[in-house]
């Protein structure tokens, strides 16, 4: 059958790298962000890491090296330098 599974490959997310993208989603639809960082702080606001990239952020939750449940991941946007920030 033409849509049988067998077909389509199989891809597993982790829940944490679903959650990065989920995150990464929303802010580019509420923002239009053209690039997004992201800063990761342990529950004492302690940083683990700072200005990684959606594709670093996805390797080290990946590698469990950062966890949704232990550390909170923050978007940081920064606009792009032609864009007129006085409208």
């Amino acid at each position: 059958m033409s849509g049988d599974q067998k077909d389509q490959p199989v891809i597993f997310y982790s829940e944490e790298t679903t959650k990065a993208k989920q995150i990464v989603i929303q802010h580019k639809k509420d923002d239009s962000m053209s690039d997004i960082l992201f800063h990761v702080y342990d529950k004492k606001s302690e940083v683990i890491a700072h200005t990684l990239s959606v594709e670093e952020l996805e390797e080290k939750l990946r590698k469990k090296e950062i966890s949704t449940s232990k550390h909170e991941i923050v978007p940081v946007w920064e606009p792009p330098y032609d864009m007129d920030l006085s409208q």
